[in-house]
């Protein structure tokens, strides 16, 4: 199933927990390929159509119904951007979810990266975002952090997947508060993420899962490296782009990319959404008749 039906509940009968913060980035469902691709609206370069570009996929596609999005760089002198706004400023916890299919033909280390940065600057460079989270030509999903296990604190250290065939979902689980920790419960996993640090699942399965001290509470933001980046500002901007003008290889395709915030970071459970939500609902007819 492509789409999970959502139910809107009046904020005045709803508990806190139940409230809902979704925010649907992309999904390859709206009218027209603009409209997908409406949340990207800072920049947006969709290319030559040759050599590089951001392109539909129509439906059938290997992610289900529903059309998917085509990002690809075999430019030299060019390379694919999409970058948008959240609407809020993050400053705390946040989920954000893809599906992707790497689609690649030659095997190399230029990749599409996912960069998340501050309201207005652009994520082109990686010294101005928090991290980067790449889909590499070669297959592998990587993502950078600032360890210590290699003897240099500061700088970008990567962690990265096997080689991946086929489509792959993506969890990105982000503690952005500048001070306190952040503890959830997910896929069998019961983290604690340090401020500033995230945790990348790739098909439910942690990847920075490890008894090495560098992962422990999370990975941590590239803020020694990422000069250009302030985390007393918040994340705003967002965005898909090549590797460099002078990269090449990349061919992924992408699908259902949301981001979840507050209590809908971890759903809970249906059964026990919809007993809370009856009660509510009990409760306040029974205040009201009785």
């Amino acid at each position: 199933m492509k789409k999970l039906a959502t139910l809107c509940i009046s904020a005045a009968l709803a508990p806190a927990f139940l409230q809902a913060a979704v925010v649907t980035l992309y999904d390859g469902e709206q009218a027209t390929f603009a409209d997908d691709l409406a949340a990207f609206d800072a920049k947006q370069d969709l290319g030559d159509g040759s050599t590089y570009g951001v392109e539909n996929v129509a439906a059938p596609t290997d992610f289900g119904t529903g059309n998917a999005m085509r990002i690809y760089d075999f430019s030299t002198v060019d390379k694919p951007e999409l970058q948008g706004e959240f609407a809020s400023v993050l400053t705390g916890p946040y989920r954000i979810d893809f599906q992707g299919l790497n689609q690649s033909v030659n095997s190399s280390s230029k990749a599409i990266r996912f960069r998340l940065a501050n309201s207005g600057q652009s994520i082109s460079s990686a010294n101005r975002s928090a991290f980067s989270l790449s889909w590499q030509a070669d297959g592998k999903i990587t993502a950078t952090y600032d360890g210590a296990a290699d003897g240099n604190s500061g700088d970008a250290d990567v962690k990265k997947t096997a080689e991946l065939i086929g489509v792959h979902g993506v969890t990105i689980i982000g503690n952005n508060d500048t001070s306190a920790t952040y503890a959830y419960s997910l896929f069998g996993e019961s983290r604690v993420l340090n401020p500033q640090s995230y945790d990348v699942y790739i098909d439910e399965n942690l990847l920075n899962s490890s008894t090495d001290a560098d992962f422990a509470n999370g990975m941590k933001y590239t803020l020694g490296y990422s000069t250009g980046y302030d985390p007393a500002l918040g994340i705003q901007r967002f965005g898909l782009i090549g590797s460099s003008n002078s990269d090449v290889d990349p061919d992924v395709e992408f699908d259902n990319i949301v981001l979840r915030t507050g209590n809908d970071i971890i759903p809970e459970p249906a059964s026990f959404g919809m007993m809370a939500l009856a009660s509510g609902i009990f409760l306040f007819i029974r205040r009201r008749f009785v």
